[in-house]
């Protein structure tokens, strides 16, 4: 199998939902290579405690950024596509967000579909994580137009990025998991469009809800448009979120707080 890494990028308000969001990876995951913990310089004496979290099989460790000012909210959303660059090991990586928790046993097998080469395709030149692919949910935006109007913003927002048609939205379930060489692509597509490097083109854009740059929907419109033979894609057409396989995750809302009473319950219960 491929090495696999998850990675985080947060910040010190999140740090309680990441703790145990880390515990539920320790509880129930397998099989990973690593996990990056990326966070503002000025918060990563905060976070190096969770590297006691590190096994020899897989080490957790603390990366940093130099935040932008009043652009927090959209660096962040850069920084995710940096994930090459945060993962250099790594064939695939696993995106995370602090406010999530895995619920069942799991490893990279249950996001990524592995197959052999046959004789008369291999190609020896190819890496040989190049014979698995991720699974990417999809929705179409004709559907998202009348269901979910918030959603469907997404499209223009994608397509001034890349400067192409976007069909669908790829921000669809978590976790996501892209193969290295998406990153690197996503950041030369943006800067062949506009011109400018990767980061001041996301830097310029609207820093409050709605963004002016989405990084999973740039990822995963890039990877549609270039390496649709690098992924398996599950398009939910009209069925919606019936259609997703399971994620083994929950996914709660940091804005709510790690400590409400619903939120408490059901990390307990995830957790014990």
């Amino acid at each position: 199998m491929p090495k696999t890494e998850v990675i985080y990028v947060t910040f010190a308000r999140d740090l309680d939902w990441l703790r145990f969001s880390l515990e539920s990876f320790v509880k129930f995951g397998k099989g990973f290579s690593g996990v990056k913990i990326v966070v503002p310089t000025w918060d990563v004496n905060k976070f190096l405690q969770f590297e006691r979290y590190s096994t020899p099989e897989c080490p957790v460790l603390i990366k940093n950024f130099m935040e932008y000012p009043s652009k927090g909210f959209v660096h962040h959303l850069a920084m995710k596509c940096y994930g090459d660059v945060f993962c250099p090991d790594a064939d695939f990586v696993l995106h995370m967000d602090p406010d999530c928790l895995f619920t069942a046993p799991f490893t990279p097998e249950d996001y990524i579909v592995g197959s052999s080469p046959t004789s008369d395709i291999i190609n020896l030149e190819k890496e040989e994580y190049m014979w698995y692919r991720p699974i990417l949910v999809i929705e179409p935006y004709e559907v998202l137009k009348t269901v979910h109007p918030a959603r469907y913003n997404w499209k223009q927002v994608t397509e001034a990025a890349v400067k192409f048609d976007v069909s669908h939205e790829t921000m669809c379930r978590h976790p996501a998991v892209h193969p290295r060489k998406t990153y690197k692509l996503t950041r030369d597509v943006i800067e062949s469009a506009h011109g400018t490097p990767f980061i001041d083109f996301v830097i310029k854009q609207k820093n409050s809800y709605p963004q002016g740059f989405g990084e999973f929907n740039t990822l995963g419109a890039v990877a549609m448009e270039h390496l649709s033979e690098s992924y398996i894609f599950v398009d939910r057409e009209n069925i919606g979120i019936a259609a997703d396989p399971p994620s083994k995750l929950w996914q709660g809302w940091s804005y709510t707080g790690v400590h409400s009473k619903e939120n408490a319950a059901k990390i307990k219960e995830i957790l014990g």
